[in-house]
């Protein structure tokens, strides 16, 4: 059965992702579809989250955390809440088509996942020539010492 027909409108999902863009896109692209959504930066935030917070019913984890093993976290919350569905997925096109298949399950019907993707592909886009026009303001800005 897919994830979207077990996915309640106003379920809570937990997006784990270590990638700051990446989870914010794809948290608030959920949020519009209707979902409760919590972020968390990598699998011990995610522990913390799903121990003491709210009852999550769907578990996004990235396959690549810093932090810990996606497929240790996603058994660690299956033994912890059997009944938590657990998408585990690496690369964007991936995730984004994991996110748009539990929006088509949503209050609020959502954009194609190609949408998130290029808004996930933009917000990168953006951060590398932040990231970029920095170290170049740096490198003419930085006092030389004179012998």
């Amino acid at each position: 059965m897919p994830i979207a027909q077990t996915c309640p409108p106003g379920a809570t999902i937990l997006v784990a992702d270590s990638d700051v863009i990446v989870r914010i896109a794809i948290a608030d692209y959920l949020r519009d579809c209707g979902f409760r959504v919590i972020e968390a930066a990598g699998g011990a935030e995610a522990r913390t989250v799903l121990q003491h917070g709210p009852e999550i019913n769907v578990l996004i984890v990235d396959a690549r955390l810093e932090d810990d093993s996606s497929f240790a976290l996603a058994q660690w919350a299956r033994c912890h809440n059997p009944q938590i569905d657990v998408i585990i997925s690496a690369g964007l096109n991936r995730k984004s088509e994991a996110a748009a298949h539990l929006c088509a399950g949503g209050q609020t019907p959502a954009p194609p996942a190609s949408h998130l993707r290029e808004r996930i592909e933009g917000l990168n886009a953006r951060h590398t020539r932040r990231v970029h026009a920095d170290r170049l303001t740096k490198a003419r800005i930085t006092p030389r010492r004179i012998a």
